[in-house]
């Protein structure tokens, strides 16, 4: 990487997602400030990963700490969730200094706020907004973007899907990935057709991965946002999940009342579960988008495949915030991946992270 005069400051560095990161910027030849409360064990990290890596202590939920960690020319990077809870101090404080931004949020509301009320404010100020940099929401915006781009402006409707193979889920999930989940399970989410609009009651619908049919149900997600901002032609996006198996069938048909009263303590017993047991899975992860015409005939079909999300998401957050720090980055306000990185770009990034294009 070339010499800048930012800095990558990495919030949340000793964290699960965090550490990951971190290591993943070191590999690449980045040099990030190590951010979080928790000095001894920043300072720990630090000696692990060597280089003399500097460290910043700061308070996630202290809007002044967050403005005295941020310097203008800065790329911040957070793994701190749940997000709706945490995070807006350090995006206030990335915007004010109109700084770049990335994070690793799966919280579409916190996601939908950041589009529709920080996307406005920081493009006034200069500052670029790049949410959930991860496996869900990149490598289903490559996928669509790469079949939307193959068929031009014939496309009306894109469905994009994510998987993952090689093990049981919930195992392998973080802590905080199933403290993010918990505060939304069961609330209303939302859909894009010709504009965002609510939806009532995740559907479901088959998909073939390989050599299998795979049900998978809708959920609110980042690339409501980012395509249409690129595909203007686009009337409907949809964005599903497969990682329940067979259990999604059921589970979209429970009353909601049950799903927020039996779903939120499940996935917080689950997050406590995580942080006492190491991961005992190895998960591959697994996409599809299929665009279709405005009669709904499928024109194009792409397939991305490759490592545990949670490794290609720590990776291709840190290509992201090296490639932000070079000034790779293009646009401001809040803008989706590949917008901020070009199809090309990301469509490489990806494949050094650890995902690329398989055949169905």
């Amino acid at each position: 990487m070339t010499e800048t005069s930012g800095r990558i400051v990495l919030l949340g560095a000793t964290g699960y997602t965090g550490r990951m990161a971190a290591r993943a910027l070191i590999e690449s030849g980045a040099r990030p400030v190590l951010a979080g409360r928790d000095r001894i064990a920043l300072s720990g990290l630090a000696a692990e990963l060597g280089h003399d890596v500097p460290i910043a202590v700061a308070d996630i939920t202290d809007p002044r700490s967050m403005r005295a960690l941020v310097e203008p020319g800065d790329v911040l990077v957070t793994t701190v969730g749940p997000f709706l809870q945490k995070g807006a101090p350090a995006l206030e404080a990335a915007i004010e200094a109109g700084a770049i931004y990335l994070d690793s949020a799966g919280e579409a509301p916190f996601i939908r706020q950041i589009f529709e009320v920080y996307g406005p404010r920081a493009e006034r100020r200069g500052a670029t907004l790049i949410t959930s940099m991860a496996y869900c929401f990149v490598a289903g915006t490559l996928a669509a973007a790469i079949g939307l781009d193959e068929v031009g402006d014939a496309a009306s409707r894109v469905d994009i899907a994510y998987f993952v193979g090689g093990g049981s889920l919930w195992p392998a999930a973080s802590a905080g990935s199933l403290e993010s989940i918990a505060p939304i399970f069961g609330d209303p989410g939302f859909h894009y057709r010709k504009g965002i609009v609510p939806e009532v009651r995740p559907q479901v619908r088959d998909f073939t991965i390989g050599d299998r049919i795979r049900p998978a149900a809708t959920i609110a997600a980042g690339e409501h946002f980012a395509l249409p901002r690129m595909y203007g032609e686009l009337q409907s996006v949809d964005v599903y999940v497969g990682m329940l198996g067979p259990a999604t069938r059921l589970i979209v048909r429970l009353p909601r009342p049950l799903l927020i009263g039996l779903g939120r303590p499940a996935f917080r017993l689950m997050a406590r579960h995580a942080r006492r047991s190491p991961r005992r899975a190895t998960l591959t992860a697994r996409v599809v988008a299929i665009a279709y015409d405005a009669v709904g005939l499928p024109l194009a079909e792409v397939h991305l495949s490759g490592i545990d999300p949670y490794d290609f998401s720590a990776r291709v957050l840190a290509w992201g915030a090296i490639q932000a720090l070079d000034g790779a980055t293009n646009g401001s306000g809040a803008i989706g991946p590949v917008e901020a990185f070009g199809l090309g770009g990301l469509l490489a990034g990806c494949a050094e992270a650890g995902i690329a294009r398989v055949s169905g």
